[in-house]
């Protein structure tokens, strides 16, 4: 996807003079690196980790669970049922995910592929295999009655991320994803082994609307390189401005083919990944995946929401770790 650090434009139009740019450039990217560890260690995390401690989350036992399983791997699975027991809710979700893959945008895309997907298809940095809801250029404006926004606060997801954390963590990004089926063999952007650049310890959620599995580009995963794990200092992150992309073949040399893991399921699937921990998406071969994504950090990091919030989220009546996610 499109997005990345936000930068002053300010400093980023003088970056480009021809006669002090490189240094200013240099600067302010070292600027960036230490308000990062600040914020980490001393000042956004620490005051966000109090406010958890004051008031922990009473945890079901799916819960816990997931939580447990995050802590020891750095992913984990459930069934949409076992955590919301709402079918209300699911046919709500499923409705709207539906309306999405059936858009003209989407179908429009679909049709254009259909045509060639007998010839091998190689992408190019500017085309993308995943379709979106939102557009990657610009920040949509979300409503208190989003709800997509609705489920990344809902309390049976926000506790086991917070949970895991430990602190409140900040909601960033939500989205629809409908996965293309490409005739290639070459693995690219993040098909490609690699670490989430936005934060240190992380949480994405995948829910799925289709059934997942390598025909449909399911995710891979290392279990044990986020931090804590064992190969957390296999090509580690350390750098809150680098994108952490290893030699191709590496990883793979390295760790265990014990630990690979292919996040496969059924409709119905919720998966909790910690995405600073190595992981690559699957090529789509012969079927589309369909699915709901929600990426959560911790206050610390220097990526900021991908979506601005209308005036009527303020007043909305959700929990003190909710309106801390959004606002």
């Amino acid at each position: 996807m499109k997005w990345g650090i936000e930068r002053s434009r300010v400093l980023t139009r003088m970056s480009e003079l021809p006669a002090c740019g490189n240094l200013i450039r240099r600067q302010y990217d070292n600027f960036l690196r230490l308000k990062y560890d600040v914020n980490w260690r001393w000042a956004r995390n620490p005051v966000s980790s109090r406010s958890f401690r004051k008031a922990p989350p009473k945890l079901k036992a799916v819960q816990q669970r997931l939580v447990e399983e995050l802590y020891a791997t750095g992913v984990s699975m459930c069934h949409f049922d076992e955590l919301f027991q709402d079918q209300g809710l699911w046919h709500s979700l499923s409705t709207l995910i539906s309306e999405f893959s059936s858009s003209d945008e989407v179908q429009s895309v679909i049709r254009k592929r259909e045509g060639a997907s007998k010839q091998k298809h190689e992408l190019d940095a500017n085309e993308h295999y995943i379709l979106t809801k939102y557009s990657q250029d610009r920040k949509p404006l979300i409503k208190a009655d989003n709800m997509l926004l609705n489920l990344g606060v809902h309390p049976s997801i926000l506790d086991v991320v917070n949970s895991y954390l430990g602190l409140w963590s900040k909601l960033i990004y939500f989205d629809m994803w409908y996965t293309l089926p490409l005739n290639t063999d070459t693995r690219f952007l993040s098909q490609r082994w690699h670490r989430d650049p936005e934060d240190r310890r992380k949480i994405r959620t995948f829910l799925y609307f289709s059934k997942v599995d390598h025909n449909a580009g399911a995710m891979e995963y290392f279990a044990g390189s986020h931090v804590g794990g064992p190969y957390e200092q296999l090509f580690p992150w350390n750098d809150p401005l680098g994108i952490p992309y290893p030699p191709d073949g590496e990883v793979e040399r390295q760790i265990p083919a014990s630990q690979h893991v292919i996040l496969e399921g059924l409709p119905g699937t919720l998966v909790f990944c910690d995405t600073a921990g190595f992981h690559r998406g699957g090529i789509s071969r012969t079927t589309p995946r369909i699915l709901m994504t929600s990426a959560f950090v911790t206050p610390a990091s220097l990526h900021h929401r991908r979506y601005e919030i209308d005036a009527t989220i303020p007043d909305v009546s959700w929990s003190a770790p909710a309106k801390y996610a959004v606002m």
